[in-house]
């Protein structure tokens, strides 16, 4: 208790953030006042953006309003934050309220063949709430999520609230979070899941920073990069079926917003490098287009593998 009382008297701005602005912000409770001091609070997250997105578009013929692109990747991470409390208001009577889905006949195609599935997605959008949405249709989904980083790197009132999300986004789900601190060893459950024909939902857009082995060449935005390879390889092993879905949220001037879910067309090929390439270049067709929605270009540059 003593630790979290030091915490709050040092980092109040990141406490509030997570445990009374977000909240609020779930509920609808969204003014100019309530979003500056937000924007305040994840100033140094604009910095980096910021600073990623110049680096990239330097040598590019591209034009961005850089500005305006760091104020919506901000509002899209208050908005995939706090719906760690949105959720639990989520159910199947408000789905069309909550989403938009395009593309569920593939996954219904594929939920007719008998064989697990492995749905590709990234840090775009709303991700934690991929598994909910699918849920709330009958769907078993078990995303593959990082366990919380509990050392003194990352911020006592982020270790909280990453706790909390996790618990409150898992009671609605009908499947569970499989568990990775992206080590080598990986979790029986997965194995379970791919032999018993179950649907793992992975996020492979991983830089070799965070997962240094047991990856495989692709091209990224234009660059040479890599991906992580276990869960692919585990899913080929056992003859799974690979489909994209991307979530996305459509920003409105009045600060409300519109979650959209996009399931693509199946990979049909067991060929790791297609599989992945074909990931890469649908992630790079989302980022290219709408860069706020990605996680991965406040750090776009560890990506980039062509000098390493």
């Amino acid at each position: 208790m003593l630790k979290i009382i030091r915490s709050i008297k040092h980092s109040y701005p990141m406490w509030r953030y997570f445990f009374l602005d977000l909240p609020f912000w779930a509920i609808g409770w969204r003014t100019q006042e309530r979003w500056l001091r937000m924007q305040s609070t994840l100033k140094n997250d604009a910095f980096a953006f910021k600073k990623s997105l110049q680096a990239f578009y330097a040598n590019t013929n591209d034009v961005i309003d850089i500005d305006h692109a760091v104020d919506k990747a901000l509002r899209i991470r208050a908005i995939r934050n706090s719906d760690a409390y949105a959720c639990l208001s989520m159910n199947k009577k408000n789905l069309d309220k909550n989403f938009s889905i395009s593309g569920f006949e593939h996954l219904h195609n594929a939920l007719g063949l008998n064989r697990p599935i492995i749905l590709l997605t990234a840090h775009t959008g709303s991700f934690y709430t991929i598994a909910i949405a699918l849920g709330q249709l009958g769907i078993h989904i078990d995303p593959v999520a990082r366990t919380v980083d509990n050392s003194q790197y990352n911020p006592l009132p982020q270790q909280y609230f990453e706790h909390s999300n996790y618990f409150l986004t898992q009671t609605k789900m009908q499947g569970r979070y499989v568990f990775t601190n992206n080590a080598n060893k990986i979790d029986r459950h997965i194995i379970s899941a791919c032999k018993n024909n179950g649907i793992l939902l992975v996020l492979p857009d991983i830089p070799r920073k965070f997962i240094p082995t047991s990856r495989f060449p692709v091209q990224l935005l234009g660059k040479k990069a890599s991906l992580p390879t276990r869960i692919i390889d585990l899913g080929i092993k056992y003859n799974a079926l690979f489909l994209t879905v991307w979530s996305t949220i459509e920003l409105r001037p009045d600060y409300s917003f519109k979650r959209h879910l996009r399931i693509d067309p199946g990979i049909s090929t067991a060929d790791k490098k297609t599989i992945l390439q074909n990931y890469a270049d649908r992630l790079s067709s989302i980022v290219r287009r709408e860069p706020w929605q990605w996680m991965g270009t406040a750090i776009i540059n560890q990506y980039d593998e062509e000098t390493a």
